[in-house]
C-alpha cells in the first residue's frame, strides 16, 4: 500500500492514512473504517503481558479534607486489608451518611503506594461495575484500542488482566447487593478488594463486614469546627475565638443530629455558607427541620447545589427502594420513629399487623438497609433516623402529612396495646414497664398535650401508677396531671375514666408528699362519685379508702394540709388494711385496669 505523504505505518500489518472516508483493508483479518474498529482476538496483547503503568488510579478527592474521628476504624480496616496471602474481601457497612465511603477513599489515597491499579468502581447496579471494569482494561491497555469494545468484552479483557496480576485493589462503592459482586469477585484471589454498602447482612458468603458507626462527641464537634472555620467569615462564625458556650452549642447541633458525619458536614459547610451563628442554626433545625435536612450548600463554580450529599435525600432513595419491595417496612420506620432510640422489644412491632412473619421480614429488610439495627429481641431507629422519617416533606411520598399523622396515631396505638396489665401488682410485668418507658418518654415529649388522644391518656395513667411505684413521684404527678386533663377534655368531667384518673393524681400527689393537693381532690373525688354513682358503688368506696389514707401520718417529710378534716370511723374502717388482696384494693385495681383499656 502506498504511504501517503508524511504519514508512516507502524509495521507489518499496519495501515496509514492521512485522510480516509472509507474503509482500510490490512489484508489479515482486521479492518478500520471512520467509525468503527474490528480487531481480531491476535490482534490483542495477551493480558498477562501487560504490566500497569505506575500508579495507575481513578480515585476521586475525597469529598472533604476534614476527617476526624476515624482512627480507631481506620487502623480495624487496615488490618483486614493487611498484605499477606489473599484473604477474604472486606465490607465496611452502615447507614447512609456513615462515611463509608469517605473511609474507603481516605484508606485508598493513604496506601496508594501499596497497591497498583486502585480502581474505584461504583457498584450501585451491574452495569456501572461492567463500565468500570471496561475503563480499567482501556487504561491498562490503551495501545488495544479497547475503549471501542463492547463493554462486555472490556470487563472481560480487564478480569483476565487481574487474574493474571498482584498487588491491585478494587474498591466497589455502594454496593447494593452482594449478587452483584459474586461473579466478579469469586474468581479473583491475586489483589484485595474494598467494599461499601448500605446493605448489613448478605455478606457471609462474600466479604467480611466491618459495621461503621456514627463519630465520638468529641470528634464530632471538631468536625464541626474545623468546616465553619475553613474561611474566615469574621466574628459572627468565629467558633475559635469564642467562649465556651459556643463550643456548647456545637455540641447541642452534634447531639441533635445524632453525630452522623454527613449531616454535620451538610450543617457545617450551610452555616459556613450563610455566616450564621451556630445558634441561629440549631433554632432553624428545631423549627423548620425538614428544610434544614434537605439543604446544602452550593458547590461548584456555578455553585450548583449537590442535592445527592444530603441526609433526606440519601434516605429518601433508600426509603423508595425498601418500601417498593415491601410496604409494611416503611410503616413500621414511620411508626417507631416516634419511639426513642433506644432498644424497642421486637413484639411492639407485631402490634402493627397480623402476620408476624411479614413484619419480622419488613424488620430484616430495614436491618438489610441499615435503617434500623435489629437483634433477636429488640431493634433500634438512629436518632436523625428518627428525625427525618417524622418530619412531613411533600417532596417526598413517604413523609406526606397525612402518612405521618396516622403513624402517630399507629405508634400511640402499638405502645397502649403493649402495655402490661396493673402496674400496682402484675410483679412480671413490671421489667417489660422498665423497657417500655423509655419510648413513653419519647412518645409523650413528642406530642403536644393540645394533641392528646384517649391512647395517650390511656398510656400517661398507667405510667404514672409505675413510676410512683418506682419512686418518681414528680412525673408521676406530671402524667396523671395529663391523663386527667385529656380524659376530661375528651370525656367529660363526670365519666367515671375522668373520676380514675383523678383518683391515681391524688394518690401520686400524697406520695409526693404534697397532701395539700392530694386531699382536697380526694375529697372533691369522693363527692363527685358519691354524686353520680351513688354512696354505695364500688369506686365510690375506693374513693372513701383512698381519702382516709390520705389522712394517715406519713412521717416528717410529708406536707400536711394547714386544716386537715376530721376523719368519719367509717373512713378508719376503710384504711385498716391495704394489702393487694383487700377489697378496696382490688377495687382500685379493677378500676385501673378499666381505664388502662
Amino acid at each position: 500500500m502506498t504511504e501517503p505523504p508524511g504519514v508512516a505505518a507502524s509495521g507489518a500489518h499496519a495501515a496509514a492514512a492521512g485522510t480516509n472516508y472509507g474503509i482500510i483493508s490490512t489484508g489479515d483479518g482486521a479492518t478500520i473504517d471512520s467509525r468503527t474498529v474490528h480487531l481480531p482476538a491476535e490482534a490483542f496483547t495477551a493480558p498477562a503481558e501487560v504490566v500497569a503503568a505506575g500508579g495507575l488510579t481513578n480515585l476521586p478527592a475525597p469529598r472533604s479534607p476534614v476527617f476526624v474521628g476515624r482512627q480507631a476504624d481506620m487502623a480495624e480496616l487496615s488490618s483486614a486489608m493487611s498484605d499477606g496471602p489473599p484473604m477474604t474481601p472486606s465490607v465496611v457497612h452502615g447507614l447512609g451518611g456513615m462515611g463509608k465511603s469517605t473511609l474507603a477513599l481516605h484508606y485508598a489515597h493513604h496506601h496508594r503506594s501499596r497497591y497498583n491499579p486502585i480502581w474505584w468502581i461504583p457498584a450501585e447496579t451491574p452495569s456501572g461495575i461492567t463500565n468500570a471494569l471496561t475503563d480499567l482494561a482501556a487504561r491498562l491497555n490503551p495501545d488495544a484500542s479497547l475503549t471501542t469494545t463492547s463493554s462486555a468484552e472490556g470487563a472481560a479483557w480487564a478480569l483476565n488482566w487481574l487474574q493474571t496480576h498482584e498487588g491491585w485493589l478494587l474498591i466497589f462503592d455502594n454496593a447494593e447487593s452482594p449478587g452483584d459482586l459474586e461473579s466478579v469477585i469469586g474468581p479473583l484471589t491475586t489483589g484485595r478488594h474494598l467494599i461499601t454498602s448500605r446493605r448489613a447482612t448478605g455478606w457471609h458468603r462474600l466479604a467480611k463486614p466491618l459495621a461503621l458507626h456514627t463519630l465520638p462527641s468529641e470528634a464530632a464537634v471538631d468536625m464541626l469546627t474545623r468546616i465553619i472555620e475553613a474561611d474566615d467569615i469574621g466574628d459572627t462564625g468565629d467558633i475559635e475565638d469564642s467562649d465556651a458556650s459556643s463550643a456548647s452549642v456545637l455540641e447541642r447541633i452534634a447531639a441533635e443530629l445524632g453525630h452522623l458525619p454527613l449531616a454535620m458536614e451538610q450543617a457545617a459547610a450551610y452555616i459556613q455558607y450563610t455566616a450564621l451563628t451556630p445558634d441561629a442554626y440549631l433554632e432553624r433545625l428545631r423549627r423548620h427541620p425538614a428544610r434544614m435536612f434537605a439543604a446544602s450548600a452550593p458547590t461548584g463554580a456555578a455553585g450548583e447545589s449537590d442535592n445527592h450529599r444530603t441526609v433526606a435525600r440519601i434516605w429518601q432513595l433508600s426509603l423508595r427502594a425498601i418500601t417498593a419491595e415491601a410496604p409494611l417496612a416503611g410503616e413500621i420506620l414511620r411508626t417507631f420513629a416516634w419511639f426513642s432510640s433506644e432498644p424497642v422489644p421486637r413484639d411492639v412491632a407485631h402490634a402493627l399487623h397480623a402476620d408476624p412473619i411479614m413484619v419480622d421480614e419488613a424488620l430484616a429488610l430495614l436491618h438489610t438497609y441499615s435503617m434500623i439495627t435489629l437483634t433477636r429481641r429488640t431493634f433500634t431507629i438512629h436518632r436523625l433516623v428518627r428525625a427525618v422519617t417524622r418530619t412531613p416533606d411533600p417532596a417526598d411520598p413517604n413523609r406526606a402529612a397525612g402518612a405521618i399523622i396516622s403513624a402517630q396515631q399507629q405508634a400511640e396505638q402499638a405502645l397502649r396495646r403493649s402495655l402490661p396489665d396493673d402496674p400496682l401488682s402484675n410483679v412480671d410485668g413490671w421489667a417489660r414497664w422498665r423497657d417500655l418507658l423509655p419510648h413513653i418518654h419519647a412518645l409523650t415529649d413528642l406530642i403536644s398535650p393540645e394533641q392528646d388522644t384517649e391512647d395517650t391518656a390511656a398510656i400517661c395513667l398507667p405510667a404514672s401508677v409505675f413510676l410512683q411505684r418506682e419512686g418518681n413521684a414528680d412525673q408521676a404527678v406530671a402524667y396523671a396531671q395529663r391523663a386527667v386533663t385529656a380524659f376530661a377534655g375528651l370525656r367529660g368531667p363526670d365519666d367515671p375514666t375522668t373520676f380514675a384518673a383523678r383518683s391515681f393524681l391524688a394518690s401520686a400527689l400524697r406520695a409526693a408528699g404534697d397532701l395539700e393537693r392530694a386531699v382536697p381532690l380526694h375529697l372533691r373525688n369522693l363527692a363527685d362519685r358519691e354524686r353520680v354513682l351513688g354512696p354505695d358503688h364500688p369506686d365510690t368506696l375506693v374513693a372513701r379508702s383512698n381519702l382516709a389514707l390520705s389522712a394517715r401520718p406519713e412521717g416528717r417529710g410529708t406536707r400536711r394540709p394547714r386544716t386537715a378534716p376530721a376523719q368519719p370511723r367509717r373512713l378508719r374502717t376503710h384504711a385498716r388494711s391495704r394489702s393487694p388482696a383487700h377489697p378496696q384494693r382490688a377495687g382500685e385495681s379493677r378500676q385501673f385496669t378499666s381505664v388502662g383499656r
